[in-house]
């Protein structure tokens, strides 16, 4: 649950023993992880909070005891629903047909391009991405972990461990880094995300936690509420947000993805094309970060009966908003959130060969004014 929901362990138990209500964000989270309604348990949550503050001095903490009590019992037994639908379900769709997304809604990976300019090499250039044969989705315990921190979560001064200098200035100066005790820092994964209560996404490359107080050796600083650019620091080659095209659990959930993907490519080279802003490509290749690609209309992916039900998904993904070279990777994919689920797939890298790139897979650039 805490990895589905980015709230840590301990705040999830605190909030269904009952002793007290819950934190807003906490039961907001919990609830939609369990597949319940947002605005339903925010009304629930705020009647609670209503009857204990009306309620007379004497009698003042038994009102919000009950109510929260009553609230943690239904949370409980949803997380309970929910743990079984884990083992022999696919995630639940939203009931809106749309999923939770980060960055403004004007920013570049929320927006549809309908006429982005193919590039002449474009049948090249894809051939060069599948060279390696195969096209990966990292899931599960494969994928960067976000975590979401609370208005009372203690923060701490974080120096990166390495590469000031080379990458620039502490993107950390001056920001207090929110840091839960019982988070775990990733030993595989190799960037952790922590959302402050202000909106700012801490990007930490290659976390480590040392007498409770938190380190990166490097990483940025983006607004989830802004920019899909980093404010500062580098998260990725092209200096966009690791954020930036991340799947997520609500994605999935929801059945549909409301935004651009983003994938790495192996042949990058040292330039860089909108919406990128700098590029770590050493490759003499055609490939520059920013780079746009989209599966061709032409494919009708609803008579297409050998996908599965993640694939589907993602070649929605493609065909209606594209997706952005954003960094150098050792293989061409797409990553998502860690914890999720697509529906369908059971490994951390689950396979992408069956949706038909090679034949409707197209590549071109878009303009600030697409």
């Amino acid at each position: 649950m805490a990895a589905r929901t980015g709230q840590s362990p301990g705040a999830l138990s605190d909030a269904v023993r009952g002793r007290h209500l819950p934190p807003l964000e906490v039961a907001l989270a919990y609830a939609e992880a369990c597949g319940g309604d947002r605005t339903e348990w925010e009304r629930r949550w705020r009647a609670a909070q209503a009857g204990s503050a009306t309620a007379p001095a004497p009698k003042r903490r038994w009102p919000l005891v009950a109510v929260a009590g009553t609230t943690a019992l239904a949370l409980a037994v949803a997380g309970v629903i929910l743990a079984k639908r884990l083992v022999h379900e696919s995630p639940p769709a939203d009931s809106t047909g749309h999923s939770a997304r980060f960055f403004a809604d004007d920013d570049v990976f929320n927006q549809r391009h309908p006429h982005p300019r193919p590039v002449p090499d474009s049948a090249r250039m894809v051939t060069d991405l599948l060279a390696l044969g195969r096209v990966e989705l990292r899931t599960g315990k494969a994928s960067p972990v976000v975590y979401r921190a609370a208005p009372g979560t203690p923060t701490y001064a974080v120096t990166p461990r390495k590469h000031v200098g080379q990458w620039g200035a502490n993107p950390f100066e001056g920001i207090g880094f929110p840091w839960d005790a019982t988070w775990e820092a990733p030993l595989e994964r190799q960037w952790t995300v922590v959302i402050a209560p202000d909106g700012r996404a801490l990007e930490c490359w290659l976390a480590k936690v040392r007498d409770g107080k938190p380190s990166c050796e490097w990483g940025a600083v983006s607004d989830i509420h802004g920019s899909s650019v980093s404010a500062k620091g580098q998260g990725t080659g092209s200096g966009l947000s690791r954020l930036a095209g991340m799947i997520t659990r609500a994605d999935w959930r929801a059945g549909h993805i409301d935004h651009a993907l983003s994938f790495g490519s192996p042949d990058n080279n040292s330039q860089y094309v909108y919406p990128a802003v700098g590029s770590d490509g050493r490759r003499q290749g055609p490939w520059r970060e920013g780079q746009f690609i989209w599966l061709d209309r032409a494919y009708d992916i609803e008579a297409d009966t050998s996908l599965t039900p993640y694939e589907r998904v993602i070649a929605k993904a493609l065909q209606e908003y594209g997706a952005f070279d954003v960094k150098n990777s050792a293989q061409f994919g797409f990553v998502s959130e860690y914890g999720s689920k697509p529906p369908g797939s059971k490994e951390d890298y689950a396979s992408l060969e069956h949706i038909k790139f090679a034949k409707y897979l197209r590549v071109g650039t878009i303009t600030p004014s697409s």
